[in-house]
């Protein structure tokens, strides 16, 4: 009996030709696999975003091609940050993003601040700037000089518009510098655009999932981003809608709330 069943489980590792596994029991407990749950960022999309030009939200006097290049500023090749990358390959030439610009500081996104930030001096004016880019809630918090009702809303409006196609924003600010010491306070930041990046599905990643309910595999999907855009790449993956907060999935839907499971 345990030669057939290493035998069977042998010829179904042979059937698994693209899988690797380091040990072959590992065949017999995949069988057993019931409900298979994917992260979105970079396992069902590629993690290659790409910038929208025609869906740049700008703020005058800034055009959409001033807002990708400020916002290509905030960026450092060694960081190796997709976002960073995405935003200085938008450009006609990656090499504009440190063009004419000397760095003072840079400060590369975390988890906390959720944002990048470079203060530089302007070679052709001798000015100090600074330009931040990131996450729309953070960015916003910052822009004393244009931070009014009507902004929040039509910033909140474009993010929600953004966010049903399966497309993020990130937000970009800018401040210019009076003085000459880079560590101290500008003038305040403005909210200058908006950036609209889409990271689109492996080409693989729908039929995989047809694959897998097919032979009775319930598939769910994992992500950080807002519902709306997680609602949208489940719709265009075959997956649905029927995404939760994960507050919602631990603590169960509060009664009369819109969430039902």
């Amino acid at each position: 009996m345990p030669t057939v069943l290493s035998v069977t489980v042998a010829v179904g590792a042979q059937q698994l030709a693209k899988a690797i596994v380091t040990r072959i029991t590992v065949i017999e407990e995949l069988a057993g696999v019931t409900i298979l749950c994917f992260d979105k960022t970079g396992t069902l999309t590629t993690n290659k975003r790409t910038i929208t030009k025609d869906l740049v939200k700008p703020h005058d006097p800034f055009s959409p091609q001033d807002i990708i290049l400020l916002a290509a500023y905030a960026f450092r090749t060694e960081n190796q940050d997709a976002i960073d990358q995405c935003v200085a390959g938008t450009l006609d030439d990656p090499a504009h993003a440190c063009a004419g610009i000397k760095l003072l500081d840079f400060k590369p996104f975390n988890p906390v601040d959720k944002r990048t930030e470079i203060t530089y001096r302007e070679e052709s004016s001798g000015k100090l700037k600074r330009v931040t880019k990131g996450m729309t809630g953070i960015i916003i918090e910052l822009c004393s000089l244009n931070k009014t009702e009507e902004v929040e809303n039509q910033l909140e409006a474009d993010v929600t518009d953004f966010a049903s196609r399966g497309i993020r924003g990130l937000a970009v600010a800018y401040e210019e510098l009076d003085h000459d010491n880079f560590e101290s306070e500008g003038n305040g930041f403005e909210l200058i655009g908006l950036l609209a990046i889409f990271d689109p599905p492996r080409e693989d990643t729908k039929q995989t999932i047809d694959d897998a309910i097919a032979i009775g595999v319930k598939v769910k999907m994992v992500t950080s981003d807002q519902l709306a855009i997680a609602k949208e790449t489940g719709r265009g993956l075959g997956l649905g809608d029927r995404m939760y907060p994960a507050k919602v999935l631990k603590d169960g839907p509060p009664p009369g709330g819109k969430h039902t499971i």
